[in-house]
């Protein structure tokens, strides 16, 4: 028995020389920072990295902009992310495994406005994308939407596709262009989807374009 545990402790061990020899990272390279105005910092394990033009986003980074700070972050698929002032948005997993037909992408929404465009993991078969915020969860089928602090409350504007916005309470499916739904809370029910005016609209869509 003790043989056996040796010979598998070295098996295993040989693994993590492998994973190592071959370059495989715990956070791999997911995105890059492909536009940048104003301050913005990424935090990662602990410590934090001035972001610039060209910074490489990991999984597991926490993206951090202070005022007046617009970020474009595109993904490895050719996802876009566009993030607001004031906002704290994690990359908690993301994968773009094309040869397998499968993707993943779970990204949770802390603070601030931000507006996805759904890129290559969209046309997967296997396929989960998300986006989380304190409200609720926004499940992303190949699309293109804003979401963030609106008229007083979260909201959830849909430019392209179809998102279906839920949380413990209940949901709704998004899938006219230039409708959205309001979250109130976590404990409540996604309000109803509804046709935002173009000033509401032209606001929220402000709040994550670069000057």
């Amino acid at each position: 028995m003790f043989k056996n545990l040796v010979v598998v402790l070295s098996l295993a061990a040989g693994l993590v020389f492998a994973f190592a020899e071959n370059g495989i990272a715990a956070n791999p390279d997911v995105g890059t920072v492909t536009r940048l105005q104003s301050d913005a910092k990424i935090i990662r394990e602990g410590q934090t990295i001035p972001m610039e033009v060209g910074s490489v986003i990991r999984e597991s980074d926490e993206i951090n902009s202070e005022n007046m700070a617009r970020i474009e972050i595109t993904f490895t698929d050719g996802t876009t992310l566009l993030i607001g002032e004031n906002a704290r948005i994690e990359i908690d997993e993301y994968l773009y495994d094309p040869g397998n037909n499968i993707g993943t992408a779970i990204i949770s929404a802390l603070q601030g406005p931000f507006r996805f465009i759904t890129g290559k993991i969209g046309q997967l078969k296997d396929k989960r994308v998300e986006i989380k915020s304190s409200a609720g969860t926004i499940g992303v089928r190949g699309t293109d939407f804003w979401g963030g602090p609106s008229q007083g409350t979260y909201g959830v504007f849909l430019f392209e596709g179809v998102i279906v916005i839920f949380n413990a309470e209940g949901g709704r499916i998004v899938s006219t262009p230039g409708t959205g739904v309001d979250l109130d809370g976590i404990d409540k029910v996604p309000g109803e989807v509804t046709v935002w005016g173009a000033s509401r609209a032209q606001a929220a869509l402000a709040t994550v374009t670069f000057r």
